[in-house]
């Protein structure tokens, strides 16, 4: 009888140490590394997978530390047994027909995945403990060159995972504009003016049949038009997650987005805007949060368009988009055929002397300057530089447009001017992202700035009297 009972205390005293053991973690879980040949097979660079477990689902980013690139979202990763599989097409903008980025199969012990990369390259990847970090200058001043005009500013801002540039720079564009009026510094929240610019962007696939843009890229208007309807909010107020110890990471609540957006795409009969604004509303708030509708901020009650009214107080109608293109007239009005242009903005269009006169002007006055632009040249270690620098022309501009050297890629915020030991003239940014060590501050060339802006936001008072005079009621 001992016997039997001190057997059943054993079995009992097992069971209960199996249910205490900690479930199985996903054995893809955790960081992988692996070197892959570049596309000339001329050299390799290292490439880092990253996979996390979320909402029983599996989360995955790649880091390419030699490209100093890092947060590239995974569309979707998943295994089936002991096989791996990872799908960036959409992320890498790749066509439907390309290969998986990645297929593989993890070898006994969980430490390696033998597979291949691109659907044509052999890639083996290790399970490692490195953790890529990129660089972010905090720091306007840069030994070596003279500052020669700097705009109080508010803190830099970090889009994190998320395509939303165009939010933070102009957020930070608002923000020392309220500065420069004389008001009390303050941090707003960019996802605020997020949420409903993807509503009406979704509206107007929808109404298009899905003949227009539909993804994270956009254009200051959009956070113009949103502050001018719904006002705006302290980041400490709204921070647009639902958990403050999370990054922004819009990865998954786009493609929820997307999938809604050609669902009514392709619906007729029941169907208003009223119920898909709501659905896309509902999909926004799962990643977002809940925007307050009062709020209390240094013991004062608000709502986000009193808040603006009184602690912001600018004007959306006083801003112009300016660019310069030969393709359409000069000190005229224009719709600039670029795909972030969903809703049929109108460009100022200005020769390139002129355009550059607003830029130093407005500076030089105290206006700061919205700024977008291509970055896929000589933008590496805190500078904007060309690779081979020239004296950009009219018909050198139009050419970089033309060709496609030069696209809609990214949004910043132009704070100052700098000049190095020769005189040369640098542009001092912010930039909210800091993908090749170009986070926080850096410096952008004169010759780069001409050649790879698409256009630039002003207060149309930072425009000198005689541009204005030859644009006339076009302003």
């Amino acid at each position: 009888m001992r016997t039997k009972n001190a057997i059943l205390i054993i079995l009992l005293f097992i069971g209960f140490l199996m249910q205490a053991q900690p479930k199985t973690q996903n054995p893809l879980a955790g960081s992988w590394m692996g070197k892959t040949n570049t596309k000339d097979l001329s050299s390799s660079e290292l490439v880092l997978f990253r996979f996390e477990l979320k909402n029983n689902s599996i989360k995955g980013f790649m880091d390419f530390p030699d490209k100093r690139l890092k947060d590239i979202s995974l569309d979707k990763v998943w295994m089936v047994e002991d096989s791996v599989f990872a799908d960036a097409r959409k992320s890498l903008g790749w066509p439907e027909t390309a290969p998986l980025i990645f297929k593989g199969k993890i070898m006994p012990g969980d430490s390696i995945i033998t597979g291949m990369w691109g659907g044509n390259t052999a890639l083996k990847l290790s399970r490692t403990n490195y953790v890529f970090k990129l660089k972010t200058n905090l720091n306007p001043k840069i030994a070596g060159y003279k500052i020669i005009k700097l705009i109080e500013t508010t803190p830099i801002k970090d889009q994190q995972a998320t395509g939303d540039c165009w939010s933070f720079a102009t957020t930070s564009f608002i923000e020392t504009e309220a500065i420069r009026l004389g008001k009390k510094t303050i941090v707003l929240s960019p996802m605020f003016f997020v949420r409903p610019t993807y509503i009406n962007k979704a509206e107007n696939y929808i109404r298009r049949n899905g003949a227009s843009a539909f993804s994270e890229g956009d254009l200051t208007f959009s956070v113009l038009k949103a502050y001018k309807e719904y006002g705006a909010i302290p980041e400490s107020v709204y921070s647009g997650k639902n958990d403050a110890d999370t990054k922004h990471d819009h990865g998954d609540m786009n493609k929820a987005l997307l999938e809604k957006a050609n669902y009514y795409k392709n619906s007729h009969g029941d169907l208003t805007p009223e119920l898909y604004r709501n659905d896309m509303d509902k999909i926004l708030t799962q990643t977002m949060g809940e925007v307050p509708y009062t709020f209390e901020y240094d013991g004062k009650q608000y709502n986000t368009i009193s808040f603006a009214n009184e602690m912001i107080g600018i004007n959306p109608d006083d801003y112009v988009e300016i660019t310069s293109y030969t393709h359409h007239p000069f000190y005229a009005k224009f719709n600039l055929e670029i795909e972030a242009n969903w809703n049929n903005n109108q460009y100022l269009n200005l020769p390139i002397d002129d355009f550059t006169t607003v830029i130093d002007n407005a500076l030089m006055k105290n206006y700061s300057v919205c700024w977008d632009g291509d970055i896929y040249e000589g933008f590496k270690n805190g500078f904007a530089v060309l690779d081979n620098p020239k004296i950009i022309t009219q018909d050198i501009r139009q050419a970089a447009f033309d060709n496609r050297t030069t696209e809609d890629v990214h949004n910043m915020h132009i704070i100052g001017m700098a000049e190095n030991e020769k005189g040369n003239r640098f542009y001092i940014l912010k930039n909210s992202s800091d993908n090749s060590d170009c986070g926080g501050y850096l410096y952008m060339s004169k010759e780069y700035l001409q050649l790879k802006t698409i256009s630039v936001m002003v207060n149309k008072n930072a425009i000198p009297k005689e541009i204005t005079k030859k644009v006339g009621k076009n302003l």
